[in-house]
């Protein structure tokens, strides 16, 4: 039986059976179409991550608690904080660092008579905007004076300041985190995203009064700096002065034993590329069962197609055909069953992708769909595999069947 002959014996297998057809191939449609999309999610969020780590200058380096590992990672409640105001005023002092500014973070609500909101308040210094450029709307930044004084001011992110004050100028006019009144000395301009968090629904206070008034604790969280010069050369100099500031003797240079990590851009970048490849590798291979149960419906309705058909191979290896002929004719039905849900299933993540990233866009600045090309092949790969895999043990099976007794089947 040559190919055009075994092409359409199992074409015309398949099409007396639509409706069998079409329910076998949705666990591959499913998988694939979860395949695509996992991926394109992956990469759309490691992409976003990537330009903003670009958009924010590859000068840039943080100060963390360090983990035990002597990486960073964002602020934990099961890593002791051991920065504090004083470390950045060391480091602010060397001639390899241009700016320093620290935060401490907290998500509290803040309150305006009768509109109040769940939001992230910042404390931070009078050198925010020097490390974090952004255009004020109203008003004016923080001053040393305020920082100093432990000012009750604050700066709005456009968002919140509309929350709670309308459109209307806030400057001048109060507002309360948790029970403490602030005065708004300025709104900054639209921001968008930064890491996943919404910079407009944003509060900034002075890092002074966030440590004494609101959360009552004498550390920061993190400590941004911009180098000036050589990127690696800040970096050695940023360790060596935190290692004297927090009497740290590591002569070796091991990070290991230090408890504060040093970052920069390109760090972020790396760290950043390796997550999403990870996540990637996850959610593919969560989304990869749905092929293994895919592929077990094919292996069942095949097995039972077989069944079905006894008497049908029996007739056909009594006029001549071969075990092989029968063979590849129910492989080939396999094939071409997990093909057709593969393309299928390519189409659907495709489309899903593109919607999701749609959606996703109205509540993160910047995210784009990025469907990558070697999912769209990999899917159809994928599928073309389960399909030889699954379909193999019931085209043998076929293939081994006695004409003899085949025929006497009832």
């Amino acid at each position: 039986m040559d190919i055009r002959d075994l092409f359409r014996t199992a074409t015309e297998s398949l099409a007396r059976a639509k409706s069998r057809s079409a329910l076998t191939m949705l666990g591959i449609v499913i998988g694939i179409a979860s395949v695509i999309l996992t991926l394109a999610v992956g990469r759309s969020a490691e992409g976003l991550i990537l330009n903003q780590v670009a958009d924010l200058g590859s000068n840039l380096m943080f100060i963390e608690p360090a983990n035990g590992t002597g990486n960073s990672g964002p602020p934990s409640p099961f890593i002791e904080q051991t920065l504090t105001l004083d470390d950045a005023r060391a480091l602010a002092k060397s001639p390899f660092i241009s700016h320093v500014s620290t935060a401490v973070n907290t998500s509290t609500t803040v309150s305006r008579d009768e509109q109040s909101a769940f939001t992230n308040v910042q404390g931070v210094d009078e050198n925010y905007l020097n490390v974090f450029p952004a255009d004020l709307l109203y008003g004016r930044w923080f001053d040393k004076t305020d920082v100093d004084s432990y000012a009750a001011v604050a700066v709005l992110g456009k968002d919140i300041a509309a929350d709670l004050f309308g459109d209307q100028d806030p400057t001048g006019m109060t507002f309360k985190v948790k029970r403490k009144t602030f005065r708004v000395v300025g709104v900054l301009d639209e921001q968008g995203t930064r890491f996943f968090q919404n910079l407009d629904k944003q509060v900034a206070v002075p890092v002074t009064t966030m440590q004494r008034d609101i959360l009552g604790v004498d550390y920061v969280n993190f400590i941004s700096m911009v180098a000036s010069g050589d990127i690696d050369n800040a970096k050695e100099e940023a360790r060596f002065i935190m290692r004297d500031q927090h009497g740290i003797e590591n002569p070796e240079g091991d990070v290991l034993k230090d408890d504060f990590a040093v970052s920069s851009q390109a760090d972020a970048a790396a760290s950043a590329s390796a997550i999403g490849a990870v996540l990637s590798v996850l959610l593919s291979s969560i989304a990869g069962i749905s092929l293994v149960v895919g592929g077990i419906g094919i292996m069942n309705i095949m097995l039972v197609s077989v069944t079905e058909r006894t008497k049908e191979i029996g007739l056909r290896k009594a006029v001549g055909a071969g075990e092989k002929d029968v063979l590849r004719q129910f492989l080939l039905e396999a094939v071409l069953l997990t093909m057709a849900g593969g393309v299928v299933g390519v189409t659907v993540g495709i489309l899903l992708s593109y919607g999701s990233a749609a959606v996703i866009s109205n509540f993160v600045d910047g995210w784009t769909a990025n469907v990558p090309v070697e999912a769209v092949l990999l899917g159809v790969a994928v599928s073309t595999a389960v399909g030889l895999a699954f379909g193999y043990y019931p085209a043998r099976r076929a293939a081994r069947l006695d004409p003899i007794e085949a025929l006497r089947y009832e």
